[in-house]
């Protein structure tokens, strides 16, 4: 499935579950629709997805049956996993606190850093604003050579329609 020009990205819970949430916002509607054109690109096989421990904790804790059993086979087209380990949970405890972010949101980004993807995507403004995005990119150098991003799915779709995407 995954092509040998796939970009590896990390998905957050929130993008996964756009389509489950209330579509009458006009930006929730954009970002469900942009998770919808990625899940297409990586069946594709233009795109690689990186899954991880966090993801599926928070798939698991989902209330709702039929959006975590969706959201579960959504993740099921990860071609990679991520398993929490020390280095991991010390990487998202730094990243916490120098970035003054949620524990679940930098769990997140440390699995996506340490599983090298190179784009991070969530529908959370605070975690994608561009001062964060700084804060990441500073602490994944130890971690890795290559560039790494956050941002909001529909910047990411905008992105790869323009051809941007690296």
């Amino acid at each position: 499935m995954t092509g040998s020009n796939s970009i590896l990205i990390y998905l957050d819970t929130n993008v996964y579950s756009r389509p489950f949430d209330d579509q009458t916002q006009a930006d929730i509607q954009e970002e469900a629709n942009a998770f919808l054109e990625i899940m297409a690109e990586i069946k594709a096989g233009k795109l690689t997805l990186l899954g991880s421990d966090i993801l599926d904790f928070e798939a698991h804790n989902i209330l709702s049956e039929e959006k975590r059993a969706k959201i579960k086979d959504s993740l099921e087209l990860c071609d990679k996993h991520l398993e929490s380990s020390e280095e991991v949970r010390n990487l998202a405890k730094r990243i916490q606190n120098d970035c003054h972010i949620r524990a679940r949101d930098a769990l997140h980004i440390a699995s996506a850093i340490k599983g090298q993807a190179r784009y991070f995507l969530s529908c959370d403004k605070k975690v994608t604003q561009m001062k964060q995005a700084r804060c990441y990119r500073r602490l994944t150098k130890p971690h890795r050579s290559e560039y790494f991003s956050a941002m909001n799915p529909i910047l990411f779709v905008e992105k790869i329609r323009k051809g941007e995407i690296e």
